[in-house]
């Protein structure tokens, strides 16, 4: 267990010739018992009770002989954090509103105070709040997801990683990735790369693509014939320009061919959405309007596609979408650490708590 004394500070305050301090305005209960006063002179009126339930290292300091205060003023204890780090992490403890983070620093300092007090409960808390940020920081969040051995957050931050291109700024990159072993670069890369080759696999797999949806089956017969009745516009139109793509259908019986050429402006949609998820492995790419608008734009033109394009199209789309998300769902991410393993107490960035000048977190 950690020392109390490297925890808080007692007796005589160090802090005595700064400016008198001024008391929060989310703690300042006329009943409480115990006082922290935070780094930068703010004080909180606190209860000894609720500490020691919500925090082994308080409940063995708090049942040591106390220091006698003048009068029935109650004992202060400075604290090594910020006000602000205080105001989002003693909510957890009270009967009131949880903090809401809006930035990963802030959430780090909260989470390294909360793991130094043994505050397991609130450190279980904080650990979800990190997937907030997974939209818009993946790659830092897989960073310490990577350095805690996190390795159901490491595999949430790997799929979103997919749709980030590229992986991180190299002139901006997350502070984590000081301390993060190359492998983990390396395992991500190699994910992403396996998820392109799976997600393309799919995309190409011309034989397979049209008889899996039954809506849009095409069939060969033994001797070869194509029954198109139901198929795409785009492989049953012969008024506009085809593409140099051809398509080979085969009997399943007798391994019999034939070839199909798809349309000039089907076929500009396919190479753009192929060249896309090349580097962003998303099943979503092939149902963004970014592709498909073009396309059915330049379908309008011809008299026979234009009627069924649109709806040929989004058919298509999502179709090829659920048949991308099954075989992505196949791959599967090399954590960069060995499991199980314990959570290590790296959240917390060099001088990190004294570079939090944050002073006022909203707190809903």
């Amino acid at each position: 267990m950690v020392s109390d004394s490297r925890l808080l500070n007692h007796g005589p305050h160090p802090r005595s010739n700064m400016t008198s301090p001024v008391v929060s305005q989310l703690f300042n209960r006329a009943d409480a018992d115990i006082v922290f006063r935070s780094s930068d002179n703010v004080e909180f009126r606190l209860h000894k009770l609720i500490l020691g339930m919500a925090s082994p290292i308080f409940n063995d300091m708090f049942s040591l002989p106390q220091p006698q205060c003048a009068g029935e003023q109650p004992q202060v204890v400075d604290a090594t954090e910020t006000a602000s780090v205080l105001e989002s992490l003693l909510p957890f403890c009270y009967p009131m509103a949880r903090p809401t983070f809006l930035r990963v620093d802030h959430l780090l300092s909260v989470l390294h105070s909360a793991e130094k007090y043994e505050m397991t409960f609130i450190s279980t808390q904080l650990l979800r709040n990190l997937r907030n940020f997974l939209p818009t920081e993946p790659s830092r969040i897989y960073a310490i997801a990577c350095l805690r051995e996190d390795a159901d957050l490491v595999r949430a931050a790997a799929k979103v990683l997919l749709g980030t291109f590229p992986l991180y700024d190299p002139h901006n990159f997350p502070p984590e990735f000081d301390r993060l072993p190359a492998t983990a670069l390396a395992k991500i890369e190699a994910y992403r790369k396996d998820c392109a080759a799976a997600a393309l696999s799919t995309l190409h797999d011309f034989d397979r693509m049209p008889s899996r949806i039954p809506s849009r089956f095409v069939s060969v017969s033994r001797k070869g014939n194509v029954d198109l009745s139901s198929a795409w516009v785009w492989l049953t139109c012969e008024s506009c320009t085809g593409g140099n793509m051809r398509m080979a259908i085969a009997n399943a019986a007798t391994g019999q061919r034939h070839r199909l050429t798809p349309r000039a402006w089907w076929q500009r949609y396919f190479d753009a959405v192929a060249e896309e998820l090349g580097g962003r492995p998303l099943a979503s790419i092939v149902t963004e309007m970014r592709f498909m608008r073009p396309a059915i734009d330049s379908a309008a033109e011809c008299e026979e596609c234009g009627q069924r394009a649109a709806a040929d199209l989004m058919d298509y789309a999502e179709a090829m979408a659920k048949r991308i998300q099954g075989a992505l769902s196949k791959v599967a991410f090399v954590l960069p650490f060995g499991q199980p393993a314990e959570l290590k107490d790296v959240c917390q960035p060099d001088g990190l708590a004294d570079r939090d000048e944050e002073t006022n977190e909203d707190t809903q």
